[in-house]
């Protein structure tokens, strides 16, 4: 690792490196745009920053174990690590919310375009939790969903716009990391496990694939 860049680099530039390497190690991605509240879709200054100095950042990680990883087309940064730790377990209701959120996404995929979110309510989620695709045979209580949703927000897969995560109303983005949060090729498959019969055991969920 070349170390050269943290001897010429300004106090609020390492402080940046800072925040950002926790952002990753906490919350797994970093984003292209982000949702501001009366401004719209903004320039995160933590992608910029990454995307600047990316090299140094991928070299710091991997002594750590962490593989910094990229998409370019849609717009974040995230994090593997490498001995296949610090992986996040969802129950079976917090999972089946994540597909959920993962159908809606792929249902707008096509009209989104690049870096573009998809908007959607939590009401839209149970209808495809329970009628659409019948994930879960009855819809989590709100406390469950709340939970579910704030899991989701921590890491970067979705983004409160406005409402609280308990209501129904509640609006918020699907971000663009839900694509590696869960991969094509696993969508299918996990639904149809959900589909069965079960109780509340755990499904572990890789933070990215």
């Amino acid at each position: 690792m070349n170390f050269d860049w943290f001897t010429t680099a300004t106090q609020k530039e390492l402080e940046h490196f800072k925040d950002v390497c926790n952002q990753l190690l906490s919350r797994t991605y970093v984003v292209r745009t982000l949702y501001k509240p009366g401004e719209g879709r903004v320039n995160n200054p933590d992608y910029v920053f990454l995307s600047a100095h990316d090299e140094v950042i991928r070299d710091y990680l991997a002594l750590l174990d962490w593989d910094l990883r990229k998409d370019d087309l849609n717009g974040y940064f995230y994090v593997l690590n490498t001995d296949e730790a610090n992986r996040c377990n969802l129950n079976k209701k917090e999972t089946a919310i994540l597909l959920a959120i993962r159908m809606i996404y792929e249902e707008n995929i096509e009209r989104l375009g690049l870096e573009q979110d998809a908007v959607c309510t939590v009401r839209d989620v149970l209808e495809k939790v329970v009628t659409d695709y019948a994930i879960l045979p009855a819809k989590p209580n709100m406390d469950e969903v709340k939970r579910a949703l704030t899991v989701l927000d921590n890491h970067s897969v979705i983004q409160r716009i406005e409402g609280k995560y308990s209501q129904g109303n509640c609006k918020f983005a699907i971000l663009p990391t839900v694509l590696s949060a869960v991969s094509s090729e696993k969508l299918n498959t996990i639904v149809s496990v959900l589909r069965k019969e079960g109780g509340n055991e755990e499904v572990e969920e890789d933070p990215a694939d």
